[in-house]
């Protein structure tokens, strides 16, 4: 009876020794693949990466735990979301300040230009007036 028991012990624990290789052997072959795809494929991982998101994302009503796991998803979703429209407010603030600030260099050379040329305009008529003057006398 002992014999057997033994034999069962034995048993078990080379099965369990088989199911941790079986399941060491397929961490190893993942986190490999993972590395792999992160040092080699950077694109590939983020479509890979893009992809089970957006599977997690589509059935997150449908389980509780991708509901909890996509919590989290949403809520980085939500923060990038946000950060998105400040940065394309920032940026048009910036683009608006900057043409403000061109045309408004503009318009002030291009009063100081017209400015300039009515005041040499004006002293040629000052000078041909003054030399019309000098000739009816």
């Amino acid at each position: 009876m002992l014999e057997i028991l033994q034999q069962c012990l034995s048993f078990f624990q080379s099965t369990a020794l088989k199911i941790w290789a079986v399941v060491s052997d397929i961490c190893l072959f993942g986190y490999d693949l993972l590395e792999q795809l992160h040092v080699n494929y950077p694109r590939i991982e983020g479509l890979v990466v893009g992809v089970a998101l957006a599977w997690l994302l589509s059935r997150k009503d449908k389980h509780p735990l991708l509901r909890a796991a996509s919590s989290p998803l949403k809520l980085i979703l939500d923060i990038l979301d946000l950060a998105w429209d400040q940065a394309v407010e920032f940026l048009r603030d910036v683009w608006g300040t900057l043409v403000g600030w061109t045309k408004g260099g503009i318009l002030w050379c291009r009063g100081k230009a017209v400015s300039f040329w009515s005041g040499g305009i004006n002293l040629l008529k000052a000078a041909r007036d003054k030399l019309k003057k000098k000739e009816k006398e």
